[in-house]
């Protein structure tokens, strides 16, 4: 079933730049047997109680499983009864809302901020496997479908030291889904505003150690427009096609071997205005191809064994048409190539539980806006963790105290060494109340395009160049935080504090005056410096109206570019994030509301304001704030008999937004069924 995939992929036809029309309009172990994600829990409630949610399993923040409870780095999971009772139907819009999270839209996809970091210093993961694909520095949200992930589990901080480069920041990694009963069933359709149509469906089954699984997908949506009074839009337009199939081959409780394939199809299409007039229509066509395999075995009561391997397959193609005329018409296409391999292995060795292992990382890329084509490096890490019980008393109910100091060596073909230490703590003084703390240290290795690119932008008069002479970005972090489980059912409190700063920032230096006679150059330099620091504070609340609950969140955040003196570009330095959920028995109904505030944000912006020209920073710059913002949306599911769901979902309901600094779809809304066997 995986050579079809394979062939969809090779035998895709490339937009073609010549066909008129081109661009369209849209209608508590040492570890576990294997560090794959094990087999999901049986459905919860839909609201399970704390002790419940302390007590599920994730694998993100040690590679290796510890309940939730255990773990030394806090672990924020979104399961999958929390997806769908929001209705999200991609990564981005599950993240919308979330505490600490802000999204960033750009024309080439939405990526996310944690803890006011870009997307660049954040690691994206499915199943702890790296995602290829980055599109300049953003991996696009909008690329991972829900469908099939059974939880999602997000990790802020410094992770480098576990899974070395990008993950200054934090990480971010799907969890998929898994059969557990011999026959298991599952569709899913939505139609809504937009001409928005989303159908899923998915089949398995689990037959003596053998596990099969497949899924597939469609979704379209028309594009939008903020200012209809001119010809660009706000919003992409877009249909995507995506397909699945997990194999598994377990014989015993001690080992497990797993093959996973999937392929994913996306085209969308926009309008987009030129600086100076002219009216370009943008046809985007990216198609992915992941193929994994790999094998766990537990070796003995304490040892544990994992070997994994990878390949992914990202091609991205843009064509952008000038309308009425041929100057501006440009068609690129890239092609990236992953290859990532992992040995690991976990022991228990007394009251230290260790983890350790070696991964290799290979990525190449070829594309026609590179000086050199294609272009290709090589990165090996070692890695190792050391989990320490320290035993503070003899009574079950005392103080305890974990400690766990990791450390990573990485080796790149292209800059070196880099090593990655971090020392991270978890203090329970008391059953109700935890505290953890880490510090660390990361790095990010220049992308290829800031190294290579040669990108010239014939209407306006400019060229970006790479540089090769750039060096890695370098990171120091600390995080600290405190859980509270006061006496009262259902309530948790806990605050946390961050400070990130970055060394060696990479910006693109020089300027002047556009002139397409005499194009003026632009290259990226080391030449920032800047920090991250703030607070969160977060609270849930099991109400006195039955199954009913109230989450809180504030977020301050202090951004600071410290080599011009000013605050981070697009950062809103208080987030307020709030969410409504119950469930009435009598009905069937079960009903979210989730919304959030986010405060002012500043923006820099060339004199002509803003587009490319902002971002390479040609002319006399202006600092412009952009409004504070609420969003609200809703989510209420009537549950029929028989594992049928109507469901209807309404986003944005007060209709914020705007076509330069917050183009997101307006108010809309969707309903559908869903049906679980």
């Amino acid at each position: 079933m995986i050579l079809p995939l394979v062939a969809a992929l090779v035998v895709s036809q490339p937009i073609d730049p010549q066909q008129p029309g081109a661009a369209v309009s849209s209608p508590d172990a040492a570890g576990p047997v294997i560090s794959e994600p094990a087999p999901a829990p049986p459905p919860a409630a839909p609201e399970p109680e704390e002790a419940d949610r302390r007590k599920q399993t994730v694998i993100t923040a040690t590679r290796s499983e510890r309940k939730l409870e255990d773990v030394v780095v806090a672990t924020e999971v979104i399961t999958r009864k929390q997806i769908e009772a929001v209705g999200a139907r991609d990564l981005g819009q599950l993240l919308q809302q979330h505490p600490g999270v802000e999204l960033v839209q750009t024309f080439r996809g939405t990526g996310m901020r944690l803890q006011g970091l870009d997307p660049e210093y954040v690691l994206i993961l499915v199943d702890g496997e790296r995602v290829s694909g980055r599109v300049g520095t953003t991996l696009d949200l909008g690329r991972f479908s829900l469908r099939d992930v059974e939880r999602v589990e997000i990790v802020k901080g410094p992770a480098a030291a576990l899974y070395g480069a990008d993950a200054i920041g934090g990480v971010v990694n799907l969890i998929s889904r898994h059969v557990q009963r011999p026959l298991e069933l599952g569709v899913r359709g939505s139609f809504g505003t937009l001409l928005e149509g989303d159908v899923r469906a998915n089949a398995g089954t689990k037959q003596g150690p053998f596990e099969v699984r497949v899924g597939g997908g469609y979704r379209t949506r028309n594009p939008y427009d903020w200012v209809p009074a001119d010809a660009a839009t706000s919003g992409s337009g877009i249909r995507r096609i995506d397909g699945d199939v997990a194999l598994a081959y377990a014989p015993d409780d001690r080992s497990r071997l797993w093959l996973r394939s999937q392929y994913t199809f996306r085209d969308e299409n926009a309008v987009d205005l030129n600086p100076s007039g002219a009216v370009l229509d943008r046809r985007q066509r990216q198609e992915q191809f992941d193929v994994s395999l790999g094998g766990g075995k537990r070796l003995a009561s304490d040892t544990s064994l994992l070997i994994r391997g990878h390949f992914g397959l990202f091609r991205d193609q843009l064509l952008q048409d000038q309308r009425g005329s041929r100057a501006l018409d440009d068609y690129t296409q890239n092609v990236n190539r992953l290859y990532e391999g992992v040995v690991q292995a976990d022991h228990r060795l007394g009251d230290h539980a260790l983890t350790g292992g070696v991964e290799v990382l290979g990525e190449r890329l070829t594309s026609a806006r590179l000086e050199e084509s294609p272009v290709a490096r090589i990165r090996g890490g070692v890695f190792l963790q050391d989990e320490w019980d320290v035993a503070l008393s003899s009574e079950d109910s005392g103080p305890k105290l974990k400690v766990a100091p990791g450390f990573r060596f990485d080796l790149d073909s292209q800059f070196g060494g880099a090593p990655s230490p971090r020392l991270a703590l978890k203090l329970d003084p008391d059953p109700a109340v935890t505290v953890r703390a880490s510090v660390g240290l990361g790095f990010r290795p220049p992308s290829f395009q800031e190294l290579y690119l040669r990108f010239t932008n014939q209407g306006i008069g400019y060229i970006v160049s790479g540089n090769r002479s750039l060096t890695a970005e370098r990171s120091a972090a600390v995080n600290a935080g405190v859980d509270w489980r006061p006496p009262i059912d259902g309530w948790v409190l806990s605050a946390s504090a961050f400070h990130t700063r970055l060394n060696n920032l990479i910006n693109i230096t020089a300027g002047g005056t556009p002139d397409p006679d005499n194009p003026v150059t632009f290259s990226y330099e080391n030449v920032a410096r800047a920090y991250t620091q703030g607070f969160e504070v977060n609270g849930r609340f099991k109400l006195p109206i039955r199954a009913t609950y109230l989450d809180l969140a504030y977020m301050l955040l202090d951004a600071k570019d410290q080599t011009r003196n000013r605050p981070l570009e697009a950062r809103s330095r208080h987030r307020v994030n709030a969410q409504l959920s119950t469930r009435y028995r009598p009905w069937n109904l079960e009903a979210t509301v989730r919304g959030s505030w986010v405060s002012k944000r500043p923006y820099y912006l060339g004199t002509d304001g803003g587009g490319m020209v902002n971002v390479i920073g040609l002319g006399e710059e202006r600092e412009v704030w952009a409004p504070a913002y609420f969003d609200l949306e809703a989510h209420v599911t009537y549950r029929v008999r028989g594992g049928f769901d109507v469901f209807i979902n309404a986003y944005n309901l007060l209709n914020v937004g705007d076509q330069q600094f917050n183009p997101r779809p307006p108010r809309g809304v969707l309903g559908g069924v869903q049906w679980e066997y």
